[in-house]
């Protein structure tokens, strides 16, 4: 008789398509997702169930809730902001305790689990005293609560909540602060990780399931039996009911009473499974889908150091702050449109890495003289602690510990202004003597200028080469990890952001706050020393800075574009950021070479302008002024050939086929004023 299969192998006839609608209710029209992990599913089939799901949820829930809620005043600046307010009403319910039946940590704990895993989102019911004080915090229940949406203009009319006795409350939307990670499509609805995730999930239980059933089944594998002979559908009917289906069945055998019963082993041994890539496919998903690394939970196994640091890192910086900002926004209303509402991470140590580098840096700046004292107090953070004054305000060069006064007030109290000479009212001065003015005077302001600006061109080019390297302005281009091998999302053909690389606003900044005070003292030296000279009263001060600047920013602003240039060249040429930063080096080292030309110039500029001023406001008629090179032999033939040339005041000198004023004259061509060292000898003749 024919070997007949059993009625288990045949195969079954095909299914009909089905089209359930699991749209919830309060859906818009249009809308067609997948079945949804309901809350009520997602602790059930997930926390409770999937080790990773657990340990992922319960990690982010712990850091949630050990972060104390602040608010501070809007700064207007996310780099340096405000100090958080002392008290506030939300500090009592989000950091002590929120209701009579939770504290804070548990209740913040809570909000963060159901924000994780309920797709409605996170439901809380404020509770205000007449007087409009806070009193309390409350969770709804997800799984009973919902928005109605409005028939209007507005997105919500009001929320409705089933309370444990199976009452239905309607709350108006003021008193129910909604938290969610906002859908694409849907405004009334979330999304959480395990609505991507939710396969892996899946995979991993019945993974672990049908591998712990082998096990109790002695890990003994099924097969194929064939009969010998005929069977009627009752004992087709038994038979199929002895052999089980499905994972709690999996590598069981049974016994039959009979003859001719054959039994072939066709099932596959565990190792033929892959139940270990299935199971660790499935782990690395879950972590990713809720964005842990395995390390914050605990297993740093097989990474290094410097590897598990990256990811707590990664932790802190991309999973943490978007999850405790839509916490903290939660609150925002309460808090006042003048005040934000945030979680103070300010103790992670990951976290705090990019500051101390920022305080490291400034220190150097204090060191180099380029930042005051007062100014690294405001950064650190402990400005009221150092007393505002002259000494604190000032800039103070390494070169001899030489203060640069951030205002002119304060020179006399750092003792930085040169004594005017005695004044000279009364005395008879005789014909053709030149009047008695510092010959050094512009050498020493290039000497100073040099000194800061050689400081300066120190810091920009390391400050360039450090922001050169910052993932942000490597991300998305080659340089993203310049290790080679494998790249990442992050790695890109995008060409380096040199204009973010170079901090030109940085630049104009520092230049200001270091130059303008030396130009303004030696300004205001060499007018009062020519109206002492003169035995004139006039103003003690000298407009000269409005002159000075525009040098002073169109030259910067042409060595930033020069410097950019260069790196956007290189980076095309294919070089490596190593190589690139060490181009930007070099670059630096020849600024300082152009740096000290510059300086040369705005000192005869600042000098001769200021004497000119003065000058003007002192009306005095006979003034005669000869031109004096200076003789080392680099001096332009042009100058030197003019050596002895004497004009009245108000007349230019002739300068080969050039007129200036006075030497560095900013009117003048740059081939006869740029570095120019020659100075003006004054007389009064009768």
């Amino acid at each position: 008789m024919p070997r007949r299969w059993f009625p288990t192998l045949r195969r079954p006839a095909p299914a009909t398509k089905s089209t359930a609608d699991y749209t919830l209710g309060w859906t818009p029209a249009g809308v067609d997702r997948a079945r949804p992990w309901s809350v009520e599913r997602a602790v059930r089939d997930g926390m409770e169930r999937a080790v990773w799901i657990y340990k992922a949820v319960d990690t982010i829930s712990n850091h949630a809730a050990d972060r104390p809620l602040r608010v501070r005043p809007r700064s207007g600046t996310s780099d340096e902001p405000l100090p958080p307010h002392d008290a506030h009403p939300l500090y009592r319910a989000m950091n002590i305790r929120a209701n009579p039946a939770e504290g804070a940590w548990t209740f913040k704990k809570r909000v963060s689990m159901q924000l994780l895993l309920s797709k409605r989102g996170v439901f809380l019911e404020p509770t205000f005293s007449r007087g409009g004080d806070l009193l309390r915090i409350d969770l709804l229940p997800p799984g009973r609560t919902r928005p109605v949406p409005s028939t209007g203009s507005d997105l919500i009319s009001h929320f409705e909540t089933v309370t444990i006795t199976g009452e239905l409350r309607h709350l108006d939307v003021e008193r129910v602060r909604w938290i969610r990670t906002p859908h694409p499509l849907d405004p009334y609805s979330g999304i959480t990780p395990l609505e991507a995730a939710g396969l892996s999930a899946d995979l991993d239980f019945f993974t672990r399931h049908y591998n712990l059933s082998f096990v109790n089944n002695d890990a003994r594998p099924g097969g194929v039996i064939g009969i010998d002979g005929d069977m009627d559908d009752d004992e087709l009917r038994l038979l199929r009911a002895r052999f089980g289906t499905g994972p709690s069945a999996a590598g069981s055998w049974t016994v039959l009473n009979g003859g001719n019963v054959t039994v072939t082993d066709t099932s596959v041994t565990p190792r033929d499974m892959a139940y270990e890539t299935v199971a660790a496919l499935s782990k690395i998903e879950l972590l990713a889908a809720f964005g842990v690394p395995e390390s914050q939970l605990g297993n740093a196994s097989g990474r290094t150091f410097d590897n598990a640091r990256a990811e707590k890192t990664t932790f802190w910086e991309i999973t943490m702050p978007p999850h405790l900002r839509l916490i903290a926004d939660a609150f925002q209303d309460d808090a006042g449109d003048d005040n934000e509402v945030y979680f103070d991470t300010s103790d992670i140590d990951v976290l705090r890495e990019p500051r101390t580098k920022r305080l490291s840096e400034a220190r150097e700046e204090v060191a180099a003289g380029v930042r005051s004292i007062r100014s690294y107090a405001e950064l650190a953070g402990y400005a009221d602690e150092i007393d505002d004054t002259p000494e604190t305000r000032a800039l103070w060069l390494a070169s001899g510990r030489t203060a640069l006064p951030a205002r002119t007030a304060d020179a006399p109290a750092l003792g930085t202004t040169t004594p005017p000479p005695v004044p000279a009212t009364g005395k008879t001065l005789a014909p053709a003597a030149d009047l008695v003015l510092d010959e050094t005077a512009a050498d020493s302001l290039r000497g100073r200028l040099d000194d800061a600006l050689q400081t300066l061109t120190t810091r920009w080019t390391e400050r360039t080469v450090a922001r050169l390297h910052s993932p942000r302005h490597r991300k998305g281009t080659r340089h993203w990890d310049d290790r080679g091998g494998t790249t990442d999302a992050a790695t890109g053909i995008k060409g380096l952001p040199v204009d973010q690389v170079i901090d030109i606003a940085t630049w104009r900044q520092e230049a200001v706050q270091a130059l303008r005070p030396l130009i303004e003292q030696a300004a205001t030296t060499a007018v009062t020393e020519l109206h002492a000279a003169l035995g004139s009263t006039g103003t003690a001060t000298a407009a000269v800075w409005p002159t000075i600047a525009p040098l002073l920013t169109d030259w910067l602003a042409k060595q930033a574009q020069a410097l950019a240039d260069d790196m956007a060249g290189s980076d095309r040429e294919g070089k490596s950021l190593a190589g690139i930063a060490e181009a930007t080096r070099d670059w630096g080292r020849s600024l300082a070479n152009r740096a000290s030309v510059k300086a040369s110039h705005l000192a005869t500029v600042t000098v001769e302008s200021a004497r000119d001023q003065a000058a003007a406001a002192s009306a005095r008629t006979g003034l005669v002024r000869r031109w004096v090179a200076h003789d080392d032999g680099r001096t332009r033939p042009d100058h030197d050939a003019a050596d002895g040339q004497t004009q009245p005041y108000g007349q230019p000198f002739t300068i080969g086929e050039d007129l200036l004023r006075h030497p560095g004259d900013t009117a003048a061509p740059p081939g006869q004023a740029v570095n120019c060292r020659c100075r003006l000898a004054w007389r009064l003749e009768r």
